[in-house]
């Protein structure tokens, strides 16, 4: 290539106006300098550029790369510690419902049907519920009022001048003797309706009796008697009728017992810091019943009956639906085959503290200990825990101390209530618990089912 003909005289004389002119030359040569050093740089800064993208960013984007690699690591451990945790909640959620249900039975001969045709095993049964029912009486340190009988005694071992006309004869009539070593409590008390009322007496008579009542009301920390439980003159009285109806009995009073040693043992936890009946926060258990009595009919209840409608005894009875319950219940529950639940509703009256209802409510509803030997009663000895009860519905009354109900019982200076508490209980349909559930039952409440 031909180099060009420049002619520097001739360049000289194009820029030999810069003489006259010194002022432009300082800025041309600025110019001129930052001319030549934008290329370089400009060069360079591509050249470094590239080398940034290639090295450094590429490099960046890499360690990012891993770096949500590792996160995604990380969180996938976490999320299966969180799953594995969860696991064994539900794992240990459904082996705590099991033990609900695991408890020990009154007889290990009867549960499953076992084609055994003798009449002693349901004798051995109703024998150990009336001794489970004394047992729990003994663990309450339960004790009952006067009978008339001691009162009666009482005032004719008196001083002659003590008499009053008319009083000779006080509690002799027969009908209404006592019941032996628990002292004839009724639902209305040692008495009975039939004696003379503790205001009849005279202020001498009345000082002796109240003596009486104070003494008994010391010996204990709560009034109560079998004739006040469920079952136990039902076991006393009961006779054999058919092996299906004795398998059915034997079933739903082994339920009852259950239910009855829940209210008993609440009442023991709750007064077992008091000395007597005069200090214990609930001061007798008027009954527990798993069927609404005409002569004792909650408030407001206009004195409806309530049984299952193929029977009208006392047992205690699956809730199938609103004709079989107590009340309509507020959680819902009926017994299901669909829900895996049995319920059974049941009625629990007590004088109580005024100042102690809710702090009865709370221990009633409160977890308790069972032991377990298994189904058959083979198993080592266990320890679990169980809380199946809810309260549907609670009445509370004023007491009137001196009336025929209450007037040989001493609750105490603290003012008191009748605390009327209808509750259900609920069995969780588990695998073992089905399986020692007689077929009779399981019959009848397919059926039942059937017919709803």
């Amino acid at each position: 290539m031909k180099a060009p003909d420049v002619n520097i005289k001739d360049v000289l004389k194009k820029l030999s106006f810069l003489k006259n002119n010194l002022a432009l030359l300082v800025p041309i040569v600025i110019v001129i300098v930052s001319l030549l050093l934008f290329i370089p740089t400009r060069i360079l800064g591509s050249r470094l550029r590239d080398t940034v993208e290639k090295q450094s960013v590429q490099l960046g984007t890499r360690v990012d790369s891993l770096m949500r690699d590792v996160g995604s690591v990380a969180q996938a451990e976490a999320l299966e510690e969180y799953i594995n945790a969860y696991e064994a909640d539900v794992n240990e959620i459904e082996s705590l419902v099991a033990q609900t249900v695991q408890r020990e039975l009154l007889s290990y001969n009867i549960f499953p049907d076992t084609n055994e045709t003798s009449l002693a095993l349901y004798e051995d049964f109703g024998r150990a519920y009336r001794q489970g029912i004394e047992a729990m009486l003994d663990r309450m340190e339960a004790g009952v009022c006067p009978t008339d009988e001691e009162i009666e005694g009482a005032l004719k071992s008196a001083p002659r001048q003590m008499a009053q006309p008319g009083m000779a004869g006080y509690g002799g009539d027969p009908a209404y003797s006592g019941m032996g070593a628990y002292g004839g409590m009724g639902p209305y008390g040692g008495g009975g309706a039939g004696r003379r009322s503790y205001r009849m007496m005279g202020p001498l008579q009345r000082k002796i009796a109240d003596q009486i009542c104070l003494d008994r009301a010391s010996r204990g920390r709560v009034y109560a008697g079998p004739a006040d439980i469920a079952g136990y003159a039902y076991w006393d009285e009961w006779k054999f009728e058919d092996k299906d109806k004795a398998y059915k009995d034997c079933w739903y009073w082994q339920l009852g017992y259950w239910i009855i040693e829940d209210v008993t043992e609440s009442i023991r936890a709750i007064n077992e810091n008091a000395t007597s009946v005069l200090d214990a926060p609930v001061k007798r258990l008027e009954s527990v019943d798993f069927m609404m009595k005409r002569n004792r009919s909650r408030r407001g209840r206009g004195g409806r009956r309530v049984r299952r409608r193929d029977t009208d005894s006392d047992n205690p009875v699956y809730v199938t639906d609103t004709r079989d319950a107590m009340t309509t219940p507020c959680t819902g529950r009926f017994t299901s085959d669909e829900k895996g639940i049995d319920v059974v509703q049941f009625d629990v009256r007590v004088i109580v503290n005024v100042d102690q209802v809710m702090s009865f409510m709370e221990e009633l509803c409160s977890a308790k200990q069972h032991k377990f030997r298994g189904f058959y009663g083979d198993q080592p000895e266990r320890t679990f825990m169980h809380n199946q009860i809810s309260i549907l519905e609670s009445s509370v009354g004023p007491v009137d101390k001196q009336s025929r109900t209450h007037d040989l019982y001493r609750y105490g200076d603290l003012p008191v209530v009748e605390l009327d508490l209808l509750c259900e209980y609920v069995f969780q349909r588990t695998i073992g618990f089905e399986g020692i559930k007689p077929q009779q039952v399981k019959d009848e409440l397919a059926g039942e089912e059937e017919e709803d």
